[in-house]
């Protein structure tokens, strides 16, 4: 987005640009023919002057001017043509003058002699031409402040999008810590606002699945177990007939197999995907969070160790596997251990994480806010695992996820 933001400015600018030099050029041409034809004008008044006076002068001795005598008032890319009073005509022409259809021509009349001095329109067009290089290195200076401009622009408008893209990209991984930009921008704001709201919306569905199992399981298991204890009594009574201890005896079957049925029933709420099609198997996903960590560790000085361990083909949601990893990364370099221990591993019904420290210091805050243990027991709550040990202890912190 912002490669095609900034081609499209810089495209922009570079059309401007050349309607600006086009416009210039054009400016230079109508004033260098503008000054061009004055120039004609004072040089065919001055010719028409000089030969006026000298043709009273000539008259008076009974000589005529010549075309030799003219000769000396035409500039070189010049023709000057005059009239004379009585008729008679003189031309010269300048050696570098060329014959052509657009010629410019300025024109004078003094005491009955008339003299046109023309020039030919090339002129004009070398005026041009000697204003033309500076013109270009203005362009390029103006094309290349407006790439910069553009893509300035271009980096100001598509960082929040950038960020916005991010953001749907680990929704869809699972992830509810949502990275959004804060942005004046109205429709970066709206689909901030609607990314955030089904981040929302996801973690209260996990947190109602996670009640439901629960109270799924409680509801209907207690008084299953009440009932199995009343009809195990009744089958070993010694005054129940042997048809109604039968009965019991069958009761007590129906009643393990609905039990169990409930069990598969809450365990398949504990076990839905967090985001349908985004699992892959934690063999892929272990080493981008090992490689996370090992960066942040290794820039505090703290050695890693990394166990992968288990079923190493389970499937499972990656975002919240990787939400629940950072936080507890932030919570290790709060401590600014010597040595970290980070163990993954993989069961048919859940994650087991569990993360030691060697050699660990005074706690410090690394930010302000929420503990990220806090956040890290507030989201195994929520996708129906749980929080045991410590971080300093000599077994660690564990934390159990349904595999999901």
């Amino acid at each position: 987005m912002r490669a095609r933001l900034t081609a499209a400015f810089g495209l922009l600018g570079a059309l401007l640009v050349v309607a600006l030099v086009g416009f210039r050029a054009l400016t230079i041409a109508d004033l260098a023919e503008d000054d061009l034809r004055a120039d004609l004008d004072r040089e065919a008044r001055l010719v028409a002057t000089v030969v006026a006076a000298g043709f009273a002068r000539d008259a008076q001795e009974g000589d005529a001017p010549t075309e030799a005598e003219l000769a000396a008032y035409a500039a070189p890319d010049r023709l000057v043509t005059v009239v004379l009073p009585g008729g008679g005509t003189l031309e010269a022409r300048g050696p570098e003058w060329t014959e052509g259809p657009d010629a410019l021509r300025g024109a004078a009349t003094v005491d009955q002699v008339v003299a046109e001095v023309s020039a030919p329109a090339g002129a004009v067009d070398d005026e041009v031409a000697r204003a033309l290089p500076s013109l270009l290195a203005l362009g390029g200076v103006l094309v290349l402040l407006a790439l910069l401009m553009g893509y300035l622009v271009a980096d100001r408008l598509s960082r929040p999008f950038v960020q916005l893209a991010g953001a749907a990209g680990a929704l869809a991984r699972g992830r509810l810590d949502l990275r959004l930009p804060r942005t004046r921008v109205l429709e970066a704001r709206t689909l901030a606002d609607a990314l955030r709201a089904s981040a929302d919306r996801l973690e209260e569905s996990l947190r109602r699945e996670r009640d439901l199992a629960l109270r799924a399981s409680h509801e209907l298991r207690t008084p299953l177990t009440g009932l199995r204890l009343e009809l195990d009594d009744l089958r070993h009574r010694d005054d129940v007939p042997p048809d109604l201890a039968g009965a019991a005896e069958a009761a007590l079957a129906r009643i393990d197999g609905l039990d169990r049925a409930v069990e598969a029933v809450v365990q398949e709420a504990r076990s839905h995907p967090v985001v349908a099609e985004a699992q892959l198997p934690l063999a892929q996903v272990a080493p981008d969070v090992a490689r996370r960590w090992s960066d942040a560790l290794g820039l505090a000085g703290t050695d890693l160790e990394v166990d992968l361990t288990g079923d190493t083909a389970v499937p499972l949601t990656p975002g919240p596997l990787e939400q629940l990893l950072d936080e507890l990364l932030v919570e290790v370099l709060a401590h600014r251990p010597a040595g970290a221990q980070l163990g993954l591993e993989g069961g048919a019904q859940h994650l087991r994480v569990t993360v030691r420290l060697d050699g660990a210091g005074e706690r410090r805050e690394v930010r302000p806010g929420v503990a990220p243990l806090d956040r890290v027991r507030r989201l195994v709550e929520t996708l129906g695992g749980r929080v045991s040990g410590d971080l300093v202890g000599p077994r660690g912190l564990v934390v159990l996820v349904p595999q999901r």
